[in-house]
């Protein structure tokens, strides 16, 4: 298998500090001595699991490594899966898929491209959530939270049937991204298709190429992320639809940045490809909300956005719940994987686990709500669809019976943000519902979590407006 040269370096550079710092053991460079004790304590704390050679891993990973992979174009190397293992057991005491090192296909489908200016998969770091170190009483008292808040943490603290231990909840950390929210995997999924466009009319017999504008129904950091990078790639400017009430710094920000704004009452009616067209004056144009033409780029908007939560084997994913095409990548990545007898290059995940994984949408159907990124005047149906759809998974088995979209109340998103501002997250509101569900369910003690199970959040970001 090939991973990435510096992710195999880090470990071995880990390695070094802990026969220093644990084991007493100083060495002038990392020479075959090194590798020889190295090989010798993996070997004696895996009580034998890991037979190593010392020799193995000096000459093919770290000689390669200094006189090859780095100082070449590829940034790859090729390793041996169980030395892979070995090693990160010994620094981390974990599978090395959990600390975000995965297999790198040599197929150019598999190879990634997000973000364009550092390629990497995962893309987004999953970081551990404290969220243990505040449940107990000591913790809670200085913490500063609300009245509400200290009563929800306290009562999920003496719940038996929410057993959380120090390792249990996750955080997929989407605020890095280019634009600072998961809607950058989108927008790069639609420069892809422009460029497939290009490259389609270049060899067609006319060779000409003539682009159509982009239309789309946006509340913000959608819009923002699609005309940045169409911006920087000398594309056509995107032409936005948006409620009349939306926020007059957001549209100064979008229009700074060459979108074309149009303004309309979205909560009248539900609008077709067709009217979003005529409303943003592109007739001749392709509405990327509805549009059939964007039917297929649509199911892969956060495909490897998917498999990099998948692959960490979570038993419950909360997941913000809006245009609900997140929700549907993630949950529909999962059922594929299920369906197949050869697993997809990029799926490292366990099936037994994730065909039990409970998988939740957390969602908002209020206009006044804190959680405007989520908001559709529409939204009960769009709930009422996906949970449709859930129901059809939960027979094939394809994910836990418990999987479902919710509604999260305001109050709970109250403490969501209170805790969020505690750990100091990036966020806006509607990139922690997930967090907010998680706490409405305890609350209503309509969730069990055993201390074996893993939660992830999926922190969906803050718009960089």
């Amino acid at each position: 298998m090939k991973i990435r040269a510096a992710d195999l370096f880090s470990l071995i550079d880990s390695s070094w500090d802990k026969l220093q710092s644990e084991y007493g053991e100083n060495y002038q460079s990392m020479n075959l001595d090194f590798f020889n004790s190295l090989a010798r304590h993996i070997q004696q704390n895996s009580r034998n699991k890991y037979k190593l050679k010392g020799a193995t891993l000096y000459k093919q990973y770290y000689l390669k490594i200094k006189e090859d992979a780095l100082e070449s174009q590829s940034d790859f190397i090729g390793v041996t899966p169980i030395y892979l293992s070995a090693l990160s057991h010994f620094v981390h005491d974990r599978p090395f898929e959990e600390i975000g090192i995965h297999s790198i296909s040599e197929s150019q489908e598999e190879i990634p491209e997000f973000p364009s200016n550092h390629p990497s998969f995962p893309s987004s770091p999953t970081i551990l959530l404290p969220f243990y170190s505040i449940i107990h009483p000591e913790k809670i008292h200085e913490t500063g939270f609300s009245d509400f808040t200290k009563t929800i943490l306290k009562e999920i603290g003496e719940n038996e049937n929410i057993q959380l231990t120090e390792h249990t909840t996750w955080l997929k950390d989407e605020s890095i991204n280019p634009t600072g929210t998961h809607k950058d995997r989108m927008a790069w999924e639609i420069y892809l298709w422009y460029e497939n466009e290009i490259k389609r009319q270049i060899n067609s017999p006319e060779g000409k190429i003539a682009l159509k504008s982009l239309s789309l129904i946006s509340t913000g950091s959608a819009a923002y992320a699609i005309q940045d990078l169409l911006s920087k790639k000398g594309l056509p400017n995107l032409r936005v639809l948006m409620d009349r009430g939306t926020n007059k710094e957001l549209i100064n920000s979008l229009q700074e940045k060459d979108c074309k704004i149009y303004l309309c009452d979205l909560d009248s009616t539900a609008l077709n490809s067709k009217e979003i067209l005529e409303k943003t004056d592109n007739i001749n144009g392709i509405d990327i909300t509805y549009g059939r033409e964007f039917d297929a780029l649509r199911v892969i908007y956060y495909d490897w956005l998917s498999y990099e939560v998948l692959n960490q084997n979570p038993d419950w994913v909360f997941i913000p719940f809006g245009t609900g095409d997140l929700f549907t990548n993630v949950i529909s990545t999962n059922s594929r994987e299920m369906d197949k007898k050869v697993a997809s290059k990029r799926f490292f995940g366990n099936k037994q686990i994730l065909s039990k994984c409970n998988f939740i949408g957390a969602a908002n159907n209020r206009k006044s709500s804190k959680m405007k990124m989520l908001y559709s005047a529409f939204q009960n149906k769009a709930i009422d669809k996906m949970n449709r759809k859930i129901t059809n998974l939960i027979e094939k088995s394809h994910c836990s019976k418990t999987s479902r979209v919710i509604v999260v109340k305001e109050k709970y998103l109250d403490s969501a943000i209170e805790i969020a501002e505690y750990f100091a997250l990036n966020f806006e509101p509607s990139a922690i519902s997930g967090l907010g569900l998680f706490l409405q369910l305890s609350d209503n003690n309509d969730i069990h979590i055993k201390s074996n199970e893993k939660v992830i959040f999926i922190n969906t970001g803050k718009c960089k407006v």
